[in-house]
């Protein structure tokens, strides 16, 4: 059997994590002792440029395959293969060893082969990288994917924002039994690539742990000027001039929408828009059967560039101090969350929930100047105490679409 045949076979075995770590193990290891072999320091990219007489982008790129420990990250620095070709006619003018030197180019070579094996090119091997890449590398190659999906989607629907914002407060009810809920959600610098698109900026539904749609219950808008049966609750302070025209519409699926209606194009016609409402006794304090977690949930159908989801908890509240975060998919592989369950549809999350501190000032926020006048606005209408209310902030970059970011904590029994 010919050995190309049998190493095909003994790789097919491997996963491909493991592959991956022993190949772009084996290119750090070869470039490391031709380095060692002529006398020159990788770690000083700078001087080796000099040395070879090498472009300097090159020899960044081979300084930070040697010294860079994660697979994941090497790899965005091995260069296309004329940069190979390069280096090894320059390494072996300059005397390195020749059997160095083969181990080098045949690195090189299974690098080629473990993309063709398991990916197919260059671009999805890379995507591919992300599954065995460090924390912190890991999300910021998460993130540049996302990016990049944020164009595609903006194309595709024809819209996108600047800032998606979803705003939760919870506070003791008249009922012990109960919490009163406020809540923000809109889109910030909403633009339209296309004049027939529309677009719902927000919707709202309760549900039960299994799914189960629980009646909305009576809600009120925080902005006392565009409450009652008929109009949009917009926050209107907050919202561009002229004030957006929205349609509400309450679906068969429990949900109640608020849509964008059609509008112009372009950056002299973006919009911002945020809805405003607030409930009392809305959500339950005490667990019962069937109905034991309070979730928050950001519905990510929009092309944004920012997600900023927060929760702020009442002191009275301390069981909702510590919520955990989790991001769904919404394509229909299955069925959707939370009515699949709340292990299917998970998407790998490298972003956390980040503790503030408490009171309004904790969300000042660069990319939403007004953000702290909103939050004000909702403690004036409520008549609650910023003072009293610890802040959890989840936020992400290019959030994935379609998706679900929800902030959860588990309900006391008692």
């Amino acid at each position: 059997m010919p050995d190309s045949i049998v190493t095909d076979l003994v790789h097919e075995k491997q996963s491909f994590e493991d592959h991956a770590r022993a190949v772009l193990g084996r290119i750090r290891t070869a470039l490391a002792e031709v380095f060692s072999a002529l006398g020159v320091n990788p770690a000083k990219p700078q001087e080796v440029a000099r040395r070879f007489n090498l472009n300097k982008n090159l020899t960044w790129k081979v300084s930070k395959i040697i010294c860079e420990r994660d697979p994941a990250v090497a790899f965005r620095h091995v260069p296309g293969r004329a940069g190979i070709t390069i280096l090894l006619e320059t390494l072996k003018k300059s005397g390195a060893p020749v059997n160095a030197l083969g181990d080098l180019n045949k690195s090189f070579h299974d690098l080629d082969h473990l993309i063709d094996l398991h990916a197919g090119d260059r671009e999805t091997f890379e995507m591919m990288l992300g599954s065995i890449a460090r924390t912190n590398d890991a999300q910021q190659h998460a993130e540049a994917q996302r990016k990049l999906s944020f164009r595609g989607n903006s194309a595709i629907w024809g819209v996108q924002a600047r800032v998606q914002l979803c705003v939760n407060f919870i506070a003791p009810s008249d009922d012990p039994a109960f919490v009163d809920l406020a809540w923000l959600s809109g889109l910030v610098d909403f633009r339209r690539l296309r004049g027939d698109a529309t677009w719902a900026i927000a919707s709202a539904r309760k549900a039960a742990d299994d799914g189960t749609i629980l009646p909305v219950g009576n809600i009120e808008a925080i902005d006392p000027d565009f409450d009652g049966p008929d109009r949009a609750p917009l926050l209107g302070k907050f919202c561009s001039e002229p004030t957006p025209k929205i349609r509400a519409e309450l679906g068969r699926d429990g949900f109640v929408r608020y849509e964008l209606v059609e509008g112009r194009i372009g950056n002299t016609a973006a919009e911002t828009c945020i809805i405003g409402i607030f409930g009392r006794r809305f959500l339950r304090r005490i667990a019962r059967e069937g109905d034991t977690i309070g979730e928050h949930v950001a519905r990510l159908y929009t092309p944004v560039e920012m997600l900023i989801h927060d929760l702020f908890v009442h002191k009275d509240l301390s069981y909702a101090f510590s919520p955990d975060v989790a991001l769904y998919s919404q394509l229909p592989s299955h069925a959707p969350f939370p009515t699949g369950g709340r292990e299917k549809g998970l998407l790998p999350l490298w972003e956390r929930v980040h503790d503030l501190g408490r009171g309004s000032s904790a969300v000042l926020t660069p990319e939403l100047p007004q953000h702290h006048e909103m939050i004000k606005s909702v403690f004036d209408r409520l008549k609650w105490s910023p003072d009293d209310f610890h802040v959890f902030r989840f936020e992400m970059r290019y959030p994935p679409i379609p998706t679900l970011a929800v902030l959860r904590y588990t309900l006391p029994q008692s």
